[in-house]
């Protein structure tokens, strides 16, 4: 393989590099093997964190240096340059939750990236929730850990549909072994992610609402005998379980409650909870729970947790985490150019978010540096 070197990065007066941005950059990249590869990771950083309105490289070039071959540099670094994404999330999941302290949740979340044409790594039409209509996009998927600092993104997938050719995939560098149903990927991502940070079980949470095989990803959930809570719409099926011996049929959440009644005024402040099991064969059913919380307008939120002992203030702290992660997804996409990526490859992609990643978890430890 010809490995292309940038040209060296222009340096910066000492008031303007921000020591602190810099030792952040460097911990997280400290496995590339130049130096010019490592300093153009801090600017590419120091622009996404600088830089308003649209992150175009052009743009993002400008706002650091003032030479006319900076904008080519930093194309070369995201796109062609062969670093290892995976290593530096690694580096920066030490970095944002240190040796001693815990992860209390992992969050799955989509990232919905809409793209003109056919040509970008593993895009495909797809309904957006956001948009509310069929869009052509690529759909990302990022789990963020929380912590002291709330949750931050620290890993990340892109979804390869399997409708994708082996001629299209090997034009964007897509390995082999990104394939499978989505929810089977997302499975892979979470396991990855677990094992960026050995030992650590804090439960999974995500809403799968936007999922379409939900069921299949529950079941993945279930057997792996992983801690999660996740939320799931009225149309999820479950199985009534209020005894191991029960054989109740499944029936849609929405279904199950009306079974069992108008809900008081009382239990509409609260959330109920009712013992159920995945639909599925009654062998490999194991005891959860469903909670509901009813809002003020009537409608209601359903999620299904195998925490069946945990406190209920305990779970309600985890219950808010898919909301507060589709706030962190959607501060990517406005403030740090999540969906301003320019080409067209599966590493660039990956290379795009993990920068990005760095860009917003320096944002939240240190504030924007001037």
């Amino acid at each position: 393989m010809t490995v292309l070197h940038e040209p060296a990065p222009p340096t910066l007066a000492e008031g303007a590099q921000g020591p602190c941005l810099r030792s952040f950059v460097e911990a997280v990249f400290d496995h590339l093997p130049r130096a010019d590869q490592r300093r153009w990771a801090e600017l590419h950083v120091r622009a996404l964190l600088r830089t308003p309105g649209k992150k175009s490289l052009r743009r993002l070039a400008e706002s650091v240096s003032d030479s006319p071959t900076a904008s080519q540099a930093l194309h070369q670094f995201v796109n062609a340059s062969p670093w290892d994404w995976t290593a530096a999330r690694r580096n920066l999941l030490r970095r944002v939750v240190p040796t001693g302290e815990a992860v209390t949740a992992w969050t799955l979340a989509p990232a919905f990236i809409p793209k003109r044409g056919e040509y970008s790594a593993g895009v495909h039409r797809r309904f957006d929730p956001i948009l509310g209509r069929l869009s052509n996009c690529q759909l990302g998927l990022v789990v963020l850990a929380t912590g002291e600092h709330g949750p931050l993104p620290v890993d990340w997938s892109l979804y390869i549909p399997r409708t994708w050719t082996r001629a299209r995939r090997s034009k964007v560098r897509v390995p082999d072994e990104v394939r499978g149903p989505l929810w089977s990927q997302a499975a892979d991502l979470l396991r990855r992610t677990a094992s960026l940070s050995p030992g650590r079980g804090a439960p999974v949470t995500a809403d799968l609402s936007w999922l379409p095989d939900r069921e299949a990803f529950l079941a993945h959930l279930t057997r792996s005998e992983l801690p999660f809570v996740v939320e799931v719409p009225g149309t999820m099926r479950v199985v009534h379980a209020p005894s191991p011996s029960a054989g109740s049929p499944p029936l849609t959440v929405r279904e199950l409650l009306t079974e069992q009644g108008n809900v008081t005024a009382e239990e509409r402040q609260r959330v109920l909870t009712l013992p159920v099991s995945p639909s599925g064969p009654p062998s490999g059913r194991v005891r959860l729970r469903l909670l509901v919380q009813h809002r003020r307008d009537d409608s209601a939120q359903y999620w299904l947790t195998n925490l069946v002992d945990r406190p209920l203030p305990d779970l309600g702290a985890l219950m808010r985490q898919p909301s507060l992660a589709a706030g962190v997804v959607n501060t990517l996409h406005e403030d740090f150019g999540l969906r301003d990526f320019e080409g067209r490859s599966f590493p660039g992609w990956h290379h795009h978010t993990t920068l990005v990643s760095v860009a917003f978890a320096y944002s939240r430890l240190h504030g924007r540096p001037t």
